[in-house]
C-alpha cells in the first residue's frame, strides 16, 4: 500500500471492442505481472470502445487466465471515455483500430497510446540502464521514447501488431488471442523487472 509520500501508481488502461474477452484477459495478466515487481506501483484496468456495460469477461478468457481467474470475479466491463483516457499514462489497444478510437476521443494521447504488441516490440528499442531509476519517472519518459521510435521500428505488415479478436467464436480462437497477448505482456514485465534491477545495482 503506498503511503502519502510514494509516488501515485502508473496507470495503464488496456482497450479492446466489447471489453469482455482481449482486453481483460491482458488487464488481469499484465496487473499481475507487474504486481509481482512492484506490489503497489502499477493500476491497470480496462474498457472497450463499444463496451458490453455491466457484462462479466467471457468464460473463456477467465479459463485462459488459469490460477489468475480467481482475480476476474466480479469485473464488469467499462466503456471508454475520453476523461478515462486522460488519466492514464500509458494507454495499450488491442488492434490499430482501437488506437485510433482511443486518439478521436483524447487526441493528446498520441505520444502515450500504443497497440499492446507494438508497446511490447518497441521496448527492444530502449536501454533499461539509460532511464531514470524510479518507476514514476521512468515510465513518465518512457511512453514518449518508444513513440519517438515508432517510424524506425515499423513493421514491414504492420497489422501483425493486432490482436485476434476472438469475441463470439470457439476456444482456438481464444487460445490464439491468447498466444498474442502473453508474449506481449511477458516483455512488458520482463524489462520493467531488468529496469528495477539496474535501478538497485546502481544504488
Amino acid at each position: 500500500m503506498n503511503t502519502p509520500h510514494d509516488p501515485p501508481p502508473t496507470r495503464i488502461l488496456i482497450v479492446c471492442t466489447g471489453n469482455v474477452c482481449r482486453s481483460p484477459y491482458a488487464e488481469f495478466l499484465l496487473g499481475a505481472g507487474l504486481a509481482e515487481v512492484d506490489a503497489s506501483g502499477f493500476e491497470v484496468r480496462s474498457a472497450g470502445t463499444g463496451a458490453l456495460r455491466g457484462h462479466p469477461i467471457d468464460a473463456w478468457s477467465t479459463m485462459l487466465l488459469g490460477p489468475l481467474a480467481a482475480t476476474a470475479a466480479g469485473f464488469t466491463a467499462t466503456q471508454l471515455t475520453a476523461g478515462l483516457v486522460a488519466r492514464q499514462d500509458v494507454v495499450l489497444t488491442m488492434t490499430r483500430e482501437h488506437r485510433s478510437a482511443v486518439l478521436r476521443s483524447c487526441p493528446e494521447a498520441l505520444r502515450r497510446t500504443f497497440s499492446l504488441r507494438e508497446f511490447a516490440r518497441l521496448l527492444d528499442t530502449v536501454d533499461p540502464e539509460r532511464l531514470p531509476r524510479s518507476r514514476a519517472a521512468r515510465w513518465m519518459g518512457l511512453a514518449p521514447e518508444l513513440a519517438a521510435n515508432r517510424t524506425s521500428a515499423q513493421l514491414p505488415d504492420p497489422a501483425q501488431d493486432d490482436v485476434v479478436d476472438p469475441f463470439g467464436q470457439g476456444p482456438e480462437v481464444f487460445r490464439r488471442m491468447a498466444s498474442q497477448i502473453a508474449p506481449a505482456v511477458e516483455r512488458i514485465v520482463a524489462f520493467e523487472r531488468r529496469a528495477v534491477e539496474e535501478a538497485w545495482e546502481q544504488r
